[in-house]
C-alpha cells in the first residue's frame, strides 16, 4: 500500500490515512503490474480498487499499460503501476536498514547522515531477491525488474517463485537436521493461499537439492475474495434494514466499501478458529450518519464459502497428476498464508487429501511461518547467490509454468532446421517449435539453425497448450520479436540461441551465421604421424573443414516494452518524489523538535526543583513568554511552517533556555567530577609518600619525583581554590568552576603522572665474565694444602667478598 499526499506512505504507515485518502492510495499494485491496459485480468482489477486508472504509453512503442493517476503536492501526476511497485520494494529496503542500523558498528559521519531510504546507504540491502507468484508471465517479470530499476534498486539477483521460495526455506532447514536422503527423494506438498491468490506445488527434496515437480494455480482464490462476499452480505442486511431510506448502494460509495471490508475481514477472523459460533458486527456511521450492528453465524459464513472451497480441489489433483503421485505418497502438506488459518479451509483441504480430519490442524503441517516463509526463502536464496556470504551450495530445479514456442518466417523443409544439433521437422516443413516445456528447469540456452537468406523474424510466444496450464483465457501470447539481419544472397545457415534466463524471462543471446571453409594441411605433418605411409608423402595436401562463426546484429519488439528514456523519466519523478519527502519528513522532525522543547522546558522552569532555581527572575519571565507565545505560533500560523522557519524558532528558544539549562546541568554533575578528581589526587599522594624510599623505585629519577609532587599540589590546590569561589556563588550565576575544567585537571594529573608510576624498570645489561680469565691462573697455581689437625679453618670470608664483587660491578652498571 502506497498512499501519495504532501508526502508518500508506505506499508503500514499507509494505513491510517487509506480511507479518508483512497484516491491516491494504491493497493495490489502487483495485480497490474506488466499488463496492457486493455487485458481483460487489468480491465477485472481495476473495477475492484478506489483509485484511478489510466493508459501509459510508452516511447518505444507496444501496447499501452497501466497507469494510475494520484495527486502529490498539490500537482495531478500519473504514476506506472510498476514505479509504485518500486517504491514498496525500496520501502521494505529502508525497514531492513533500519534493523541493520540498531547492530551496525562503526560508521562515517557522511553514512551516518544519510536517509535510510537512500539507495547508496551502505545500510541499505545490497542484494536482492524478490519473490513474484509462480503464474507471472514474461511481460509480468521484465515489468517488475522495470519498477525496482525506477526505484534506483539495481541489486536485484533474482525474481524467484513464491512457491519456490516457500519450498527452500523448507528444504535448507530439514537438510540441516539430515531428514532427507538420496535414495529415496521427500515428495512434499505446499499449499499457499495468501490474500490475492491460491497455489499448489509439489517438490521432491534430497540432500542439498529439490526439484519443483508440479505447480498449479488459481490466480483469483484468496482472502479478499472471503472478505468481498461477507461485505456484501453486510451491505445487502444494511439496505434491507433501511430500505428506501439510502441514498445508493453502499458497495458503489468507496469510504463505505473500505469500512465494510474492514468489518468483514474481522468477522472472517473471528469464526476462523474452531469452536466458534458467530461473529457480531458493528459499524457505526456506515452510511447517511446510519449505524448497523448484525451477527453473522458459523452455518451461513461456511455456506456463502461453498463455491470458493469447491475450487480448492482442482489444482491439488492436477498438481498431483503431474508429479505422477498419490496423495498417500506425499511426506507432508505444508500450509502457508494468512488464508489458510481459515478453518473451512482447512477442513476442506484435508478432506480432498484424505487426512485425518480429528488431528491437529486437521492432518495439515504448519511448521512453516505461514506470513513470511515466502520471503525467508527468498532471503536464503540471495545468501547463496551473493558473494557476500559464505553459504553451501543448494541446487534448485525449477519448474516453467507455461510453454514457450519459437516460430520463424516461412516454412522450412525437411531436414533443414536443426534444435539443440538434431534435425527436426521431419514430418514435413514447420515453422515453429515448442523451446521450452512446461517443467523445465531454467536458465538454460536453446538454439535452432535455420538456413536463410536476407533479414528474417524470429517470434517467442506461449503455445496454446498452455491453456490447459493455469494460463488465463483471453490474454495475448505474444512474447518477443526478434528481427535478425542476416546476408542477403545464398541461403546461409543461421543459428539462433534463445536463452531463458534465471528470472524465467525469454531472450535472444545471440544469432550466428555458421559457414563451413576448408584450410589446408601440410604433406609433411601427415608423414610425420604415420611414418609407415611414407608414400602417401607425395599425395595432394589434405584439405580440413573448419565451421566460421559470424555474430549478426538483431533487434527485439515487446507487446509490453518500457524504453531506455522511459525509465530515465520515471527515475526521476522518483528522484523528486524522494526528495520532496526527505523534506516534509526533516520538517516534521524539525517540528516536533520544536514542539518537544516547549513542552518540556515550560514545565521544567516552573517547578522549584528543576530549572526554576538557575535562572533570575527576569529569564525566568523572559524565556516563560517566549516559551508561550512559540506554542501560540506553532498551532496557529506556524502550523505549515518551513523547516528553516522551525530551525530558527528553536534556535531562539534555546538562546534563551541554554544558559540556564547548563547552570543547572553544572550543578547536578559537578559534585561526581570532584570527587573524581579527589580520588585521584588522593591516589598519587599516597603514592608518593609510600613509595619514594622504596628500592623497585629507585629507577625514578629526583627530578621526575618533584614533577608528580609539583602536579599533585598544583591540582590540590587550584581544585580547593575554586570550590572556596564556587561556593559562594548562587546557583543562578553562571559558574566558575565547571565540570569540563575538573576533567581536563584530572586528565592533565594522570597523564603527567601515570607514566612516571609505571615507569618500567630498566632490563640489566649482561655482566661480564672475569671467570674465563680467572681460569689458566687457577689451573697454575699449586693446590691448596689440606689443613692439618690442630689448625685453624681458613677464613672464607675474602673469597666470598671477592665472589660477591662482580654483582656489585654489574649493579653499578645497571645503575649507570
Amino acid at each position: 500500500m502506497v498512499g501519495f499526499s504532501d508526502s508518500r506512505s508506505m506499508g503500514e504507515e499507509a494505513t491510517s490515512s487509506a480511507n479518508s485518502n483512497y484516491k491516491n492510495t494504491i493497493t495490489f499494485m502487483k495485480r497490474l503490474v506488466g499488463l496492457p491496459f486493455d487485458d481483460p485480468r487489468a480491465q477485472k482489477e481495476m473495477k475492484r480498487v478506489n483509485f484511478k486508472c489510466v493508459p501509459v504509453k510508452h516511447s518505444g512503442g507496444g501496447v499501452d499499460t497501466v497507469g494510475v493517476e494520484v495527486t502529490s503536492n498539490n500537482e495531478t501526476m500519473v504514476v506506472p503501476v510498476e514505479a509504485v511497485a518500486g517504491m514498496m520494494v525500496k520501502h521494505l529496503g529502508s525497514i531492513a536498514a533500519k534493523k541493520a542500523q540498531d547492530s551496525a558498528g562503526s560508521l562515517d559521519d557522511k553514512a551516518k547522515a544519510m536517509p535510510l531510504d537512500d539507495v547508496n546507504n551502505p545500510l541499505f540491502p545490497q542484494d536482492w531477491v524478490v519473490a513474484v507468484p509462480g503464474y507471472y508471465t514474461d511481460a509480468q517479470k521484465r515489468a517488475f525488474l522495470v519498477g525496482c530499476e525506477i526505484a534506483g534498486i539495481k541489486g536485484v539477483q533474482r525474481l524467484m517463485h513464491e512457491n519456490t521460495a516457500t519450498a527452500l526455506a523448507y528444504g535448507i532447514f530439514k537438510d540441516i537436521r539430515k531428514e532427507f536422503t538420496k535414495d529415496k527423494p521427500t515428495n512434499v506438498m505446499f499449499i499457499d493461499m495468501g490474500c490475492t491468490s491460491y497455489s499448489v506445488s509439489i517438490c521432491a527434496f534430497e540432500p542439498g537439492k529439490f526439484t519443483v515437480k508440479s505447480s498449479h494455480f488459481d490466480q483469483d482464490l484468496g482472502g479478499r475474495e472471503f472478505d468481498l462476499l461477507i461485505a456484501t452480505w453486510i451491505a445487502g442486511e444494511f439496505e434491507a434494514k433501511y430500505k428506501g431510506k439510502l441514498s445508493g448502494k453502499p458497495m458503489e460509495r468507496p469510504k463505505t466499501m473500505n469500512k465494510l471490508m474492514a468489518a468483514a475481514e474481522k468477522a472472517k477472523k473471528t469464526l476462523s478458529p474452531a469452536g466458534v459460533k458467530e461473529a457480531r458486527i458493528n459499524l457505526e456511521c456506515l452510511m447517511d450518519d446510519l449505524d448497523f450492528g448484525t451477527t453473522l453465524k458459523a452455518e451461513k459464513y461456511e455456506e456463502m464459502f461453498a463455491p470458493f472451497l469447491a475450487r480448492l480441489e482442482s489444482p491439488i489433483k492436477r498438481a498431483l497428476d503431474e508429479a505422477n503421485l498419490q496423495a498417500s505418497d506425499l511426506v507432508s502438506v505444508e500450509i502457508v498464508g494468512g488464508s489458510t488459518r481459515i478453518g473451512c479451509v482447512k477442513r476442506t483441504l484435508a478432506g480432498i487429501l484424505g487426512l485425518d480430519a480429528k488431528a491437529t490442524n486437521n492432518g495439515l503441517s504448519t511448521t512453516m511461518n505461514a506470513d513470511e516463509a515466502v520471503s525467508r526463502g527468498a532471503a536464503l536464496q540471495s545468501a547463496i547467490l551473493s558473494p557476500r556470504f559464505k553459504v553451501l551450495p543448494y541446487e534448485i530445479v525449477e519448474h516453467q509454468p507455461f510453454p514457450v514456442k519459437v516460430s520463424w518466417d516461412g516454412d522450412a523443409a525437411d531436414g533443414a532446421m536443426e534444435v539443440d544439433g538434431e534435425a527436426e521437422g521431419t514430418d514435413g516443413p514447420s515453422n515453429s517449435v515448442v523451446m521450452f516445456e512446461r517443467g523445465s528447469n531454467f536458465p538454460i540456452v536453446r538454439r535452432v539453425t535455420l538456413r536463410r537468406s536476407g533479414d528474417f523474424t524470429v517470434n517467442s510466444a506461449y503455445d496454446e497448450s498452455a491453456d490447459e496450464r493455469d494460463f488465463p483465457a483471453g490474454v495475448a501470447k505474444e512474447i518477443a520479436a526478434f528481427t535478425i539481419k542476416a546476408p542477403a544472397g545464398e541461403e546461409k545457415k543461421i543459428r539462433v540461441n534463445v536463452k531463458q534466463d534465471i528470472n524465467g524471462c525469454i531472450s535472444l543471446s545471440s544469432a550466428q551465421m555458421l559457414e563451413e571453409i576448408e584450410e589446408e594441411e601440410p604433406a609433411a605433418e601427415e608423414a610425420e604421424k604415420k611414418e609407415d605411409e611414407e608414400a602417401k608423402t607425395e599425395e595432394e595436401p589434405k584439405k580440413k573443414k573448419k565451421t566460421k562463426k559470424t555474430n549478426l546484429e538483431f533487434s527485439e519488439n515487446r507487446p509490453v516494452d518500457f524504453a531506455k528514456a522511459d525509465i530515465e523519466k520515471y527515475f526521476e519523478e522518483e528522484a523528486k518524489m524522494a526528495s520532496a519527502d526527505r523534506v516534509v519528513r526533516e520538517t516534521s522532525r524539525m517540528r516536533n523538535d520544536l514542539e518537544s522543547y516547549i513542552y518540556d522546558m515550560r514545565d521544567k522552569i516552573i517547578s522549584d526543583s528543576q530549572l526554576a532555581p538557575f535562572a533570575t527572575d527576569e529569564e525566568k519571565t523572559a524565556f516563560s513568554s517566549a516559551l508561550g507565545t512559540n506554542e501560540n505560533w506553532l498551532y496557529e500560523d506556524g502550523f505549515d511552517a518551513t523547516k528553516s522557519v522551525y530551525a530558527e524558532k528553536l534556535a531562539d528558544l534555546k538562546k534563551l533556555g541554554d544558559p540556564i539549562a547548563y547552570r543547572q546541568s553544572e550543578a547536578t554533575n559537578r559534585p561526581n567530577a570532584v570527587t573524581v578528581l579527589q580520588r585521584t589526587v588522593e591516589k598519587y599522594n599516597n603514592w608518593l609518600n609510600t613509595s619514594q624510599a622504596l628500592p623497585e623505585h629507585d629507577h625514578i629519577t629526583e627530578e621526575e619525583w618533584e614533577k608528580c609532587n609539583n602536579k599533585t599540589d598544583e591540582v590540590s590546590g587550584w581544585m580547593y581554590d575554586m570550590l572556596d569561589k564556587q561556593g559562594s556563588l548562587a546557583q543562578n550565576v553562571k559558574p566558575v568552576m565547571t565540570v569540563a575544567d575538573i576533567n581536563a585537571k584530572n586528565s592533565d594529573l594522570v597523564n603527567t603522572l601515570s607514566p612516571i608510576m609505571h615507569k618500567p624498570k630498566p632490563k640489566p645489561k649482561a655482566a661480564e665474565k672475569p671467570k674465563e680469565e680467572a681460569k689458566p691462573a687457577e689451573a697454575e697455581a699449586p693446590a691448596a694444602e689440606a689443613p692439618k689437625e690442630g689448625d685453624a679453618e681458613p677464613d672464607a670470608e675474602p673469597m666470598d667478598a671477592e665472589a660477591e664483587k662482580p654483582a656489585e660491578d654489574a649493579e653499578a652498571m645497571q645503575v649507570d
